[in-house]
């Protein structure tokens, strides 16, 4: 499915994981590994948990792989290690009443087992047997998602491999994604609620997958707001292929069941597999939910393929030389017209500071024909489409054009900034309220967002010094694979215009409402 450059952006949340840590290693008396034409064609390692609200919702996904087709489970594993809420969050959460005793045996407990289409999910998810590990064990250690990686390859040994990781998710943004100093109380990607509130992040996932014994051919992040060039730029030497979504993931839908039944045909084309799953699984969603053309409804997925990645890195350098050029010494008219592209970026999602790079990068080319001649514009939609093997939208997004590429970070000065809302329970509408200012040298600050005076836009005011954030740009940001490719850094610093701080305006049918708190 050829994905063109330009296109249209928004939305919310969803990713997390399990497991427990015991160093890199797996047995001390390895299994007897089997002959070349005996391994399965594909093991699926699923590496889950429950968080703070979710377990059954996450309990549900798995429930999937239950209804596929028998027979392909003799030529695709699939195992899974899911890490079960706390005692008290399953207990608020209703789980309790499954059976006496329920929350009091599996909270907090980590459970291993493998997928046996002759069992029921139930049987495996409340199977004392399948604990696996210490007590509330730290889930976020990168240690232990080697730990599962090591055991599911060296126990069921396949031709390729696939890592799917889930739960809540939070997309890129540095305050949730320093290098791993401390323990974070924010959400970057995957957090474990049971264990002072630790979080896996694009530093602690990508060396949890690197320490493995094996080579990952694809890793899923289900997980909202995924699709970033922050993760696939760090991802791009540790897998072949990357499943991820720029807007929420739905909790519902999923055809999980096609993931085994299309890996497990003889000469699989990984390419066509992933293209159909990915087309399949997004309109499960609108499916499960009654969505329709008309309904407003905001999902997507996309499988990148990361031998490419290192080419949209080339044109992207380029893209942000001249851009730092032009904005630095060219002419007025130029600048200008730099700032009008940056103020009406469209941004991905109400809150966060995530824009849609591809569309951006577009309006700028498109406005500066003199820096960027049609040759160098047609070899940035190349080196984007290269990237991309498929690409799919819930039917509203399709039905209204409304396209989304991958996410990145902006802002301004080398500041970015978090907006927050209030709901109104008798209307529904939502206002924006106050937002957070986290500037390049790490100071953070509160400000309050006041309409003008044509009730169209909104200004600033009552900015106070909080405190640190924690990082700077220089410390969060330049250590990303994606900024050493690209510089995108210089960009954050030198651009002087803030990006719309709200989805584009002037569109001709309802934006998605944003999230209405901050987790810091």
């Amino acid at each position: 499915m050829k994905k063109i450059l330009m296109t249209l952006a928004a939305v919310l949340c969803c990713a997390m994981t399990t497991t427990v840590f015991t160093a890199c290693s797996v047995e001390d008396n390895p299994l007897p590994q089997p002959e070349p034409e005996s391994l399965a064609e594909y093991t699926i390692m699923y590496y889950t948990g429950g968080a703070a609200d979710i377990d059954g919702a996450m309990i549900n996904l798995l429930n999937h792989f239950y209804k596929a087709n028998p027979e392909a489970y003799k030529r695709v594993n699939v195992v899974i290690q899911f890490k079960y809420s706390t005692v008290e969050n399953l207990s608020n959460s209703g789980m309790e009443a499954i059976r006496s005793g329920f929350c009091k045996t599996f909270g907090s407990k980590t459970l291993r087992w493998t997928v046996d289409p002759a069992k029921t999910l139930d049987q495996e998810a409340s199977n004392e047997g399948n604990i696996y590990g210490a007590d509330n064990a730290d889930i976020t250690c990168p240690d232990s998602l080697t730990n599962f990686i090591n055991w599911a390859a060296q126990k069921y040994p396949a031709k390729k491999y696939m890592l799917i990781v889930a739960d809540h998710g939070g997309g890129y943004i540095p305050v949730t994604e320093l290098p791993e100093t401390g323990t974070r109380t924010n959400r970057g990607l995957l957090a474990d609620d049971g264990n002072n509130h630790k979080t896996f992040n694009i530093w602690t996932l990508c060396r949890g997958i690197k320490n493995a014994n094996v080579r990952l051919q694809t890793v899923f992040m289900l997980a909202c707001m995924m699709n970033n060039m922050e993760y696939q730029f760090e991802l791009k030497d540790l897998c072949d292929y990357v499943i991820a979504s720029t807007y929420t993931m739905p909790s519902w839908g999923v055809a999980l069941y096609e993931l085994p039944e299309l890996l497990s045909q003889p000469n699989v084309d990984i390419e066509k597999a992933l293209d159909t799953y990915c087309k399949d699984d997004v309109k499960s969603w609108d499916t499960e939910d009654g969505k329709s053309e008309s309904t407003v409804f905001y999902s997507d997925m996309t499988v990148t393929r990361t031998a490419n990645i290192d080419k949209l890195g080339t044109m992207m350098r380029q893209f942000v030389d001249r851009l730092c050029e032009t904005y630095t010494n060219g002419t007025e008219a130029q600048k200008q017209a730099i700032d009008s592209c940056t103020a009406r970026a469209v941004k991905v999602q109400e809150n966060y500071p995530y824009y849609d790079v591809a569309k951006y990068m577009s309006s700028i080319m498109s406005a500066l024909p003199e820096v960027y001649d049609v040759s160098f514009y047609n070899q940035m939609e190349d080196a984007f489409n290269s990237c991309i093997v498929a690409q799919y939208y819930s039917a509203y997004l399709t039905a209204h054009h409304y396209m989304v590429d991958y996410s990145v970070l902006l802002g301004a000065g080398g500041a970015h900034n978090y907006i927050m809302w209030n709901k109104n329970q008798e209307t529904g509408a939502m206002t924006p309220t106050s937002g957070l200012l986290f500037t390049d040298n790490g100071e953070k600050y509160q400000f309050a967002l006041v309409p003008t005076d044509d009730s169209q836009s909104y200004k600033m005011e009552n900015i106070t010094l909080l405190d640190n954030w924690g990082g700077t740009l220089a410390s969060a940001y330049e250590p990303l694979a994606f900024d050493k490719a690209v510089g995108w850094s210089r960009w954050l610093r030198l651009n002087g215009q803030w990006p719309n701080i709200f989805c584009p305006s002037g569109l001709e049918f309802e934006l998605p409402s944003p999230d209405t708190g901050f987790q810091d």
